[in-house]
């Protein structure tokens, strides 16, 4: 029983010295060193790429993230993985068509933070839980994901791994949630986004 009760208070002291080194204020996004990667994955093979931040604020009170806004520019959706010049910029295009993201019609996804608590996880280094909702394709849907927040003075930095279904934005393309059995056509319907955002105090 003390070993319990000596392990609850390490992870509770952990959580609380995480919390303590964020410093109260509003810090904006840093778009130029902030970056987003994504990952997609079909029956016959994978995708990644990146997708840019073009702006957002954090705001801490009382060593906690209070609120948060980031703001992403569909617009500057890039693939990695193809090399070919002609096929990269075929697939680019048809993730900004209406088959996907219709970047035309909407050409910003926004995330918005609910609230933010601390779960340590020594395994992955995680220090917290952001939740918050996202919105993609003016459709919006209640997210949560673990994350490592650090800071200092003058800084913050969230890092943190989102698992998003995409039926639920209504991006139809290759989803056997609107179609059916595909066969080697089907693509999955997750998209994982790996996070790093660096936030500077105002």
């Amino acid at each position: 029983m003390k070993k319990v009760i000596l392990a609850l208070a390490v992870v509770a002291l952990s959580a609380t010295g995480a919390f303590a080194q964020l410093k109260d204020g509003k810090f904006n996004i840093d778009y130029k060193t902030s970056t987003i990667n994504w990952y997609a994955t079909k029956a016959t093979g994978k995708h990644d790429g990146t997708v840019r931040v073009s702006s957002g604020q954090v705001t801490v009170a009382g060593g906690n993230i209070t609120a948060g806004k980031v703001k992403v520019d569909m617009n500057s959706i890039a693939v990695t993985d193809i090399k070919d010049a002609e096929t990269n910029a075929n697939l680019v295009n048809h993730l900004k068509s209406p088959d996907f993201f219709e970047v035309a019609k909407f050409p910003d996804a926004n995330f918005e933070v609910t609230s933010v608590t601390a779960k340590a996880d020594k395994a992955t280094g995680n220090t917290h839980v952001v939740n918050g909702k996202m919105t993609i394709k003016g459709i919006a849907q209640d997210v949560s994901f673990p994350a490592k927040v650090t800071g200092t003075d003058a800084s913050l930095t969230i890092n943190g791994t989102l698992v998003l279904d995409r039926s639920k934005f209504d991006i139809r393309f290759g989803s056997e949630t609107f179609f059916g059995s595909l066969g080697d056509k089907a693509i999955s319907n997750d998209m994982k986004l790996v996070v790093n955002l660096i936030a500077n105090k105002k």
